[in-house]
């Protein structure tokens, strides 16, 4: 983080008095981010500014978690607040736009990402399970494996260490749902949406092919049934568009069935009606003739992640 940050004696220091000081705050030369956390006027509002004011303020054995810990360590995932854990029996400030937690926080379930303290993304997921409802656990976990930050094992023995915490009996409810294949988080909340309405699971990113070779890669697949979700940029986009009509067209000519869904199928229709209709596209793909499609290799991308070695592992590392 390259983003300035002192504390309220530096700023009277480098103003020369605490009058000097208090001017440059009125006029808007320098503004404050929270308690005792002040920087520069060019610096815009926002998470990255809270890290950099956080990493001054807290105590050194003090690390970011839950989605803050994933969005350091690359996964796009961050809510509205920055949220820090302090090592059990130490009391964190508040302050706006933070999430304060308290819990043991061993070595090996931390880690060092450019000088700031984090929790394993493992960790991290355990957390977020705890705290939030099953679809958006579900659908960060997922995230987190696509991304290759942490593995199912890593995610199970997390959870395995977190027995008398909060919320842990809730987090385990993910582990049945976990989706590695899964490339966005709306697509997770969409299967996950499914699932928990009694459709079958989906197979998730299906690739399909026929006698000419690779038709392309499905969001979901049921039974004959591909299931596409559609983000507001593949609809916008002409290419994009036009690409995915031709694409439908050689998946409707292996006899597959398609059924496309936006964000309102995630949040505005029921629930019911939505696996209504996915399970009536079954029954209607049921006898059709699917002898033109052929298998193939996986073209789904491997993750361009790999787990950060915790603090134990260094440690370790280091000694042999």
């Amino acid at each position: 983080m390259d983003i300035e940050v002192v504390r309220w004696s530096e700023l009277v220091s480098r103003a020369g008095s605490i009058a000097r000081a208090r001017t440059w705050l009125a006029t808007g030369r320098w503004w404050q981010v929270f308690h005792d956390a002040y920087t520069p006027a060019w610096v815009e509002p926002g998470p990255q500014v809270r890290v950099a004011a956080l990493r001054v303020v807290l105590p050194p054995d003090a690390a970011f978690s839950h989605r803050a810990a994933l969005w350091l360590l690359g996964i796009d995932v961050l809510g509205d607040l920055v949220d820090v854990t302090g090592q059990r029996g130490r009391h964190l400030e508040a302050r706006p736009g933070v999430g304060v937690h308290s819990a043991a926080l061993p070595d090996d379930e931390l880690c060092d990402v450019g000088g700031l303290l984090v929790v394993s993304a493992a960790r991290a997921v355990v957390d977020v399970a705890r705290r939030e409802p099953l679809v958006e656990a579900v659908a960060v976990a997922d995230a987190v494996l696509r991304a290759g930050a942490a593995t199912q094992q890593q995610i199970l023995a997390s959870l395995e260490a977190a027995g008398g915490l909060r919320g842990v009996c809730r987090a385990r409810e993910i582990l049945p749902h976990l989706e590695p294949r899964s490339e966005s988080l709306m697509e997770s909340r969409f299967r996950m949406r499914l699932v928990l309405g009694g459709v079958p699971r989906p197979e998730a990113q299906w690739d399909a092919y026929d006698e000419d070779g690779h038709i392309g890669r499905a969001d979901l697949h049921l039974r004959g049934v591909v299931l596409e979700y559609d983000g507001r940029e593949a609809r916008l986009d002409k290419k994009v568009f036009v690409a995915e009509r031709r694409r439908q067209t050689r998946i409707a000519e292996t006899g597959c069935e398609i059924r496309r869904f936006t964000s309102a199928d995630c949040y505005v229709r029921p629930a019911a009606a939505v696996c209504a209709e996915v399970l009536r596209a079954v029954a209607q793909a049921e006898g059709r003739d699917r002898s033109r499609l052929r298998s193939g290799p996986d073209t789904l991308r491997k993750p361009r992640l790999t787990p950060l070695p915790t603090r134990s592992e260094t440690a370790r590392e280091t000694a042999a």
